[in-house]
């Protein structure tokens, strides 16, 4: 019988152990970066006659019974659905938010809008019918292939600037489809006077603040700048009528004659926007105040940068998904001989919700 001295099984078993931790760091590793999966992909419109491009955010987890929630992130001007991340760091975001427990996990659609104001604007030869195209169809098509059981209590909506104007009309004049909304420094003003949507709109002009007496200053309207900002996606000539009625003011005002049921709503903005957009939101929030309608808003320190919005964005998230219906455990999947698949030759199952249709 040969024996083996303490030190050497100790040597041993120091080795095992060291080899062992190797391979846990290693997989704790590899689990870390496949949080979750950054992905570029396109989808079909016929509103604009060529594919939309859009970058999607999805955890690598086992999905709940109910599919992962979904957030829209629009964009800002001169931009693209690739800004959120090169900009922003999107994924490490979600992935840091997710991981610490801060917000469960969800499905992030950031798709490509151009300069279009999320409105469409095809028949006055602006940059095409986005809202159509982002509204009905990214939606029906996204979710069909993605998350078949998406529904109002699970789906919501945000974006900057630009963006926060989109996600703003989107939530208010579709409120049926989205249990939560948020605009970060969004690009928001409000209507044109009717007696200056006759002629043609050459800007916002004289001086925001009014002095009543020495020691009281109060705001005045916040009017749109000129009409070359928005790029033909109002008509050109800009058309203020036009801007009027696609306007977040216009939406809101129906909804709320209507006695609609309104999305949560969360504003931030930066408290030295070089824009000034925080008269906007502003005039946004003191609008749902008189009419009694429940808002979030924070003013922050910074200007209209991706520095402030890299920020924002945390708490926005962590408002979106505390108005999201719970998600349920994901099922379990038992793998049965008797399953038809792909190589017995016998049609597979369909999916449940693969015809669903966002309405």
């Amino acid at each position: 019988m040969v024996r083996t001295e303490p030190a050497r099984i100790f040597a041993v078993a120091r080795r095992t152990a060291a080899l062992c931790l190797g391979l846990l760091a290693g997989l704790t590793m590899l689990a870390g970066a496949r949080a979750s999966t950054l992905e570029e992909m396109s989808f079909p419109s016929k509103a604009l006659g060529r594919p939309l491009t859009v970058s999607v955010y999805r955890p690598d987890l086992p999905a709940p019974e109910t599919g992962w929630p979904v957030l829209y992130l629009l964009h800002g001007r001169d931009a693209n659905n690739r800004d959120w991340s090169s900009l922003a760091s999107i994924k490490v975001t979600l992935d840091r938010l997710i991981k610490s427990g801060r917000i469960n996990p969800m499905m992030v659609v950031m798709p490509s809008a151009g300069n279009s104001w999320y409105v469409d604007s095809a028949d006055v030869k602006g940059p095409g019918n986005y809202e159509t195209a982002l509204l009905n169809e990214l939606p029906t098509a996204f979710e069909k292939r993605f998350a078949p059981h998406c529904t109002r209590k699970s789906r919501a909506i945000a974006g900057i600037s630009m963006g926060g104007f989109g996600a703003l009309r989107f939530a208010f004049k579709r409120p049926d489809r989205f249990v939560a909304v948020a605009s970060l420094s969004g690009a928001i003003w409000q209507n044109i006077p009717t007696a200056q949507t006759q002629t043609a709109w050459e800007g916002a002009s004289g001086s925001y603040f009014k002095r009543i007496d020495q020691a009281t200053v109060v705001g005045g309207p916040d009017l749109p700048p000129e009409g070359a900002h928005f790029g033909g996606a109002f008509g050109t000539p800009f058309d203020a009528r036009r801007f009027n009625d696609a306007n977040v003011f216009t939406l809101l005002a129906r909804q709320i004659e209507a006695g609609s049921e309104l999305p949560a709503i969360y504003l931030t903005v930066g408290d030295h926007d070089g824009l000034n957009f925080w008269r906007g939101s502003m005039a946004l929030y003191e609008t749902l105040m008189a009419d009694k309608i429940n808002i979030e808003f924070r003013v922050t320190d910074g200007d209209h940068t991706w520095s402030l919005w890299r920020k924002t964005i945390e708490d926005a998230l962590e408002f979106v998904d505390s108005k999201f219906a719970p998600a349920t455990a994901p099922p379990l999947v038992a793998v049965s001989p008797a399953m038809p698949s792909a190589a017995s030759g016998e049609p597979a199952p369909k999916m449940a919700g693969g015809e669903t249709v966002v309405k």
